[in-house]
């Protein structure tokens, strides 16, 4: 019965046999390759964006150093390889008004640009609709203090605003009270950004101060106070992470005060070396 199971069974040559363990062990190593190659390629991702991430704070802080200097040029290098840094130009138009006792006036405003680094989210995800601020971690359209920051750095990934996620740099205002001589002193202060030659030679981007104008209310005009809007040009406000109530801010003056505001302006290069 045994010989009857068995008879006209062959068993696979040796030939055949080893043809067939090599094709499996190498389906095997391509797979692993194939995983260990994406699975590297997801971590220089992700080291790339958390670089330009700190390269965005960085920037944040230059940006101070030079906009109140006309004149002064600084550039600062990064290094990518999956995403591109881009100068979005007239993103932003912050407004400033006065109130005293006869009624609401002008009192200047000021359209500004964005630097922004994108990576499509192909090579880097979180998810869509992420947003978290990175500097500072309070959000604030105006914030105040001597050191208090000039820029905000946040980031953004939104799939109807294309398949990216984003690490943005927008201007906002700083808020200095101060006393000189018994006066009661309110600067406010702006940096302005807008596109200056771009040729992206280099992983570089260059800042060039190049105005600084003045606006001053005196003690006669009698301010009560001050009211600062920011109307977004692109987009969205919840692009720029901005609540309805975010997007304006009142602040009550003590009678008798000077208010000051100062509006730089500052020329952004993206790959140009200086």
């Amino acid at each position: 019965m045994r010989e009857n199971m068995f008879k006209g069974v062959k068993g696979a040559s040796p030939a055949v046999s080893a043809v067939i363990i090599t094709a499996i062990v190498v389906s095997l190593v391509l797979v692993a390759m194939t995983f260990a190659n994406n699975f590297l390629e997801s971590r220089i991702s992700e080291s790339e964006f958390d670089s330009i991430k700190q390269f965005m704070q960085n920037t944040a802080v230059q940006i101070d150093d030079l906009a109140w200097i006309p004149g002064t040029v600084q550039t600062g290098r990064y290094s990518s390889r999956y995403g591109e840094m881009e100068f979005i130009p007239n993103a932003l138009n912050y407004t400033i008004y006065y109130r005293n006792a006869s009624g609401e006036y002008l009192l200047c405003y000021g359209v500004s640009g964005i630097l922004a680094f994108k990576m499509p989210i192909s090579r880097y995800s979180i998810s869509d609709n992420y947003f978290e601020l990175v500097y500072p971690t309070n959000n604030s359209l105006v914030f105040e203090g001597a050191t208090a920051p000039i820029a905000r750095v946040y980031i953004i990934e939104r799939a109807v605003a294309g398949n990216y996620i984003r690490i943005i740099l927008n201007p906002c205002i700083r808020l200095v009270e101060s006393n000189f001589g018994g006066e009661k002193h309110y600067r406010l202060y702006l940096p302005t950004l807008y596109s200056e030659e771009s040729p992206k030679q280099h992983k570089t981007a260059t800042f060039k101060s190049t105005q600084l104008i003045n606006y001053r209310i005196g003690q006669n005009l009698g301010v009560t106070k001050i009211r600062i809007v920011v109307t977004p040009l692109i987009y969205d406000a919840e692009f720029f992470g901005f609540s309805p109530s975010e997007m304006e801010k009142t602040i009550n003056i003590d009678s008798g005060s000077v208010v000051e505001a100062y509006i730089s302006r500052v020329g952004v290069s993206i790959g140009l070396h200086a």
